[in-house]
């Protein structure tokens, strides 16, 4: 019953995409109006062009904009990963960041994961989970988006580590932007203790900045 109720909440609160969550408000994204726009419709023609390219289906990629950085997460085989690349570079992005699970390697139910994530982030005092985008494999969490400081990055960070079954987490959450330049971003951590395992971009996947 827990479980149900977990994935009910999960299905109220948040659009699937694959177990991504997608779950910006207006009102409470951190970005001026004209960049969510503009976000919106750059991570809308990656992805459309993805699909047209037959990254569907059996292998999924998610596409996250911010200040126009891109964000591909999924899984797909190694001989595809250059060509989503390219397909992004397109469009002419800030930068294009590739985040590639490898094979799984549990029996973890994304769904449920995902929901339970979604459940602890909601509840969590001091932090709007609508700032947060997840994905979730296998029991590695990826979190995208744009958080309003430190404290609240620490907050959606630690909240990921202390869900059960996950047993890594990306962050990939940046600051609001005032300036020019590129937010600094990933870290991997561990569960429960906030362990730093690796730095810079995790080694999963590429990135390729443009300075404007």
């Amino acid at each position: 019953m827990q479980r149900l109720a977990l994935l009910l909440l999960l299905l109220s609160a948040m659009a699937l995409n694959g177990c991504a969550y997608g779950g910006y408000g207006l009102y409470d994204d951190q970005r001026l109006m004209d960049t969510i726009t503009a976000d919106r419709k750059l991570s809308a023609k990656i992805k459309t062009a993805l699909i047209n390219e037959s990254f569907s289906g059996g292998w999924a990629v998610a596409v996250y904009s911010y200040y126009s950085q891109v964000f591909l997460v999924g899984q797909i085989p190694p001989d595809m990963q250059e060509k989503a690349l390219t397909i992004a570079r397109r469009y002419k992005p800030r930068s294009v960041t590739a985040h590639w699970f490898e094979p799984a390697t549990s029996e973890t139910g994304d769904i449920s994961l995902a929901a339970s994530l979604r459940a602890r982030l909601i509840g969590t005092k001091g932090l709007s989970s609508s700032r947060v985008d997840t994905e979730v494999n296998s029991g590695r969490v990826v979190l995208l988006g744009v958080v309003k400081d430190d404290s609240e990055r620490h907050l959606a960070i630690e909240t990921a580590q202390k869900t059960p079954n996950v047993t890594l987490v990306t962050s990939y959450l940046l600051l609001p932007l005032t300036g020019h330049g590129l937010p600094d971003h990933s870290q991997n951590y561990g569960p429960i203790h906030g362990h730093t395992e690796s730095g810079g971009y995790g080694g999963q996947g590429g990135i390729e900045n443009r300075d404007l």
